[in-house]
């Protein structure tokens, strides 16, 4: 890929370029290890609440260790971190596919998820808090818009070829491929330059878990930005885990019943609408402030809800043709408004927050954001057992969209004519 950077030396070029090759691998593979295992278990189980567990297993750790990853992430050397993690969910899922001849069983899916999402959590916190030292400040927007697109490529690629794979070939190779791209990923990792930018800080205090935890706590609480941040996020993730995440896999393959192919087509918006949010990020964070983008990214987001649970309501047996380019476009929208909601979060970290305590600040914040998800997973799936599932998008459309006008009310007054 052929970047243009900001008056970036050869040691950063090969930053750029190494962290979007590594990334670009483990991603796809990753994907597809998501989109196999998700179909996998739902096909297997018909169950929303099994679908929903293995959501949930993916988001716990990051809640529950994200903190202390940040902490070592603050404390210790970010590129060992980062090679040992990917070298570690590459080595797992090689055993996995050794040992599970049979097939795999769920409790095999849910401790592999578990342990994988244990070492992501710590992965991300590192590579995130890490972008500031790899590149240089006028070039760290670039790098995450990049980095969105070069992520959504892969998640376009990834449910066509899970789709297409998943019908012909055994689900031990998802995992065998994904546990050899992190093995690859690795080698990407071990080239770049992890203190390029970086700026050592004048004190550095021995490691103290409970005070390190607290002066990120501390910064949190202090920093009027991050709150009103956080806020936004924590009710834009758990509307999203309860009347969009579980809902919809479950509404277009147990209630529709779409191929595999055809849901695997559909999935393929998502990323399409992030890549373009994303080509357009820096052009809307530069002309819209933060906390005006945030209220309207969030309607918007709501405002995409409702029409979710709308087909299903009104048509009781659409066909596969209407089906496909409806949900396609609603999902292309929900793509780009979350970029234009995940790239100026991260951002804003990288940029705004001192070298010493970026890692904690940011987990800690990723933390309170997710800790309603899982809630939201689990409560989705078991709603589901007991109700059509397109009432939750639905009802959630409009409950979410109440919330926005009521924190912003203000706003919106000042706006009218």
């Amino acid at each position: 890929m052929s970047v243009r950077l900001t008056s970036s030396p050869k040691g950063e070029r090969l930053n750029f370029t190494m962290f979007l090759t590594g990334r670009s691998i483990s991603v796809l593979m990753s994907s597809v290890y998501t989109f196999a295992v998700g179909l996998y278990v739902l096909k297997m189980t018909g169950s929303s609440l099994s679908f929903a567990i293995t959501l949930s297993l993916q988001i716990i750790p990051t809640v529950l260790i994200g903190p202390f990853a940040g902490i070592l992430a603050d404390r210790f050397s970010k590129k060992i971190i980062v090679v040992l993690t990917d070298t570690f969910n590459g080595l797992l899922f090689i055993t996995l596919f050794i040992i599970s001849t049979g097939g795999f069983t769920l409790f095999e899916i849910y401790t592999a998820t578990l342990l994988l999402s244990i070492s992501q959590a710590l992965y991300n916190v590192c590579i995130d808090s890490a972008v500031p030292n790899i590149v240089s400040k006028d070039n760290i927007i670039r790098l995450n818009s990049i980095g969105k697109i070069v992520d959504s490529a892969a998640i376009i690629i990834s449910p066509g070829l899970g789709g297409v794979l998943y019908a012909v070939m055994n689900i031990r190779f998802f995992v065998f491929w994904n546990g050899m791209a992190f093995l690859l990923s690795t080698l990407t990792e071990c080239l770049i330059d992890f203190r390029l930018y970086y700026t050592p800080m004048s004190q550095k205090l021995k490691l103290d878990l409970r005070r390190d935890f607290v002066a990120g706590i501390n910064y949190i609480r202090k920093t009027d930005w991050i709150k009103s941040t956080l806020l936004n996020f924590l009710v834009v993730n758990f509307f999203s885990a309860l009347c969009y995440s579980v809902p919809i896999p479950y509404i277009l393959n147990n209630t529709f019943h779409l191929s595999s192919k055809a849901y695997g087509i559909v999935q393929c918006f998502t990323p399409f609408g992030m890549i373009l949010g994303a080509m357009l990020t820096r052009k809307v964070t530069g002309s819209l402030p933060y906390k005006r983008l945030m209220m309207i990214t969030g309607v918007l987001f709501s405002a995409c809800l409702f029409p979710l649970g709308m087909l299903p309501a009104l048509a009781l047996h659409p066909s596969s043709q209407l089906i496909v380019p409806y949900y396609s476009f609603l999902l292309a929208c929900i793509g780009f408004i979350s970029a234009l909601i995940d790239i100026p979060f991260i951002n804003n970290f990288q940029t705004r927050v001192p070298e010493n305590i970026r890692g904690r600040s940011l987990s800690i914040s990723i933390s309170i954001v997710k800790v309603f998800t899982p809630i939201g997973y689990i409560l989705s799936g078991s709603i589901i057992s007991i109700i059509p599932a397109f009432y939750l998008p639905l009802c959630g459309g409009i409950l979410l969209l109440l919330f926005y006008i009521a924190i912003h009310i203000n706003t919106i007054r000042h706006a009218l004519p």
